[in-house]
């Protein structure tokens, strides 16, 4: 029998979907499991599922089989980046869209600031969105912050379904095929529609082939992106429910689920991975989970109910770190812990766009070389 099989989970209830922006009566007439492969239609790639109603952990879960996939992630602290995603506020499909506490001048700002620090450091950065006045002021401001203007390049996007400003859930996965070393590419699909415009984009820009895709529609269209993170040891994380994609595709040595401790329930709001077998997260409750997944090396940084300084965006060695005023000085211990290991770190103040734990890596998307 699996040691799967053994593990008792909390299911997802009506209430506790409503709570998380989900709604149940959404999900009807979509698979139950993410076993199914099914096509959306002739010259696409197969469409695998999430499940219908994601089946919650209570607490951590740490399963030590193996899986069986060929493929991984970027992993930050194995892989170089050459270039990043980052979306603008796009009226035509965030209008009358709310985001907690965060205003979106302040989300802008912090795009803005971190894709003038990329282009500084040679990384090409790609800003997505509808031309127009939107992303003329996104680009004015990017210069404005000492941008090299050489390194920034726009993608003029056409499908109307592809999210803006939190990157991180739409549209693109690279994935790394152990076996050749080639980065292919899962794309992320809402009701049976992929990014076509996207998806020849970063064929022809960077060579990434399609091989699957992914349903999000079941998650209230997003990937929860912070739920394939893994490691250099070969460690998947996930939180709230163990992904999909952790059970055929990913070659995982273990597999870590964390249960819920925020709104939005991404794992990368707990926990990132350094060199050095070093794991830093920002929640005590999950550090016996940690030793019993194999790490010795856990660092701690503060914890803030609003902004995670776990949820930092790593591109090679310079880790992006968004704060607010009222939380600078948990911002320099957290800074101090990234420096120590080794890491350069830029601080990017956002205002508010912090709040309820959104943060520069959810806002951006990378790919590696």
């Amino acid at each position: 029998m699996r040691l799967s099989a053994l593990i008792f989970f909390l299911t997802l209830s009506p209430a506790f979907a409503a709570d998380n922006g989900l709604d149940p009566m959404a999900f009807n007439g979509f698979s139950d499991t993410a076993k199914g492969l099914s096509v959306t239609e002739v010259g696409q790639p197969a469409k695998m599922q999430v499940p219908l109603r994601p089946v919650y952990v209570e607490q951590p879960v740490v399963i030590q089989q193996a899986n069986n996939g060929k493929y991984r992630p970027y992993i930050p602290s194995l892989d170089r980046v050459k270039a990043v995603f980052l979306a603008p506020w796009d009226p035509h499909r965030d209008a009358g869209k709310g985001y907690g506490f965060m205003e979106i001048e302040e989300i802008m700002a912090a795009i803005d600031k971190t894709a003038a620090e990329l282009s500084k450091m040679g990384v090409k950065v790609i800003i997505v969105g509808n031309p127009g006045p939107e992303l003329r002021a996104s680009l004015a401001a990017i210069q404005a912050n000492g941008a090299n203007m050489a390194n920034v390049e726009t993608f003029a996007k056409k499908d109307f379904h592809q999210n803006h400003v939190w990157f991180r859930d739409y549209g693109l996965l690279p994935i790394k095929d152990m076996t050749t070393g080639r980065w292919d590419n899962i794309s992320m699909i809402i009701r049976g529609k992929p990014l076509d415009d996207l998806l020849r984009f970063a064929s022809e820009r960077f060579g990434l082939r399609t091989i699957d895709s992914l349903d999000v529609s079941e998650t209230g269209g997003q990937l929860r992106g912070g739920n394939i993170l893994m490691d250099g040891a070969g460690r998947c994380f996930s939180a709230g429910f163990k992904h999909p994609l952790y059970e055929n595709t990913f070659k995982c040595t273990k597999t870590v689920t964390f249960p819920c401790r925020s709104d939005v329930c991404h794992v990368d709001e707990y926990v990132t991975f350094l060199k050095n077998d070093t794991v830093v997260t920002n929640k005590a409750e999950f550090v016996p989970a940690l030793r019993e997944a194999g790490y010795r090396n856990i660092r701690m940084v503060p914890d803030d109910i609003h902004l995670s300084l776990a949820n930092v965006l790593i591109v090679n060695n310079t880790v992006f770190m968004m704060y607010l005023d009222e939380v600078r000085d948990k911002m320099l211990a957290a800074k101090a812990v990234f420096e120590a290991e080794g890491y350069r770190v830029v601080p990017i103040n956002s205002g508010g766009a912090g709040r309820q734990y959104g943060a520069v890596h959810c806002l951006t998307k990378e790919i590696p070389e």
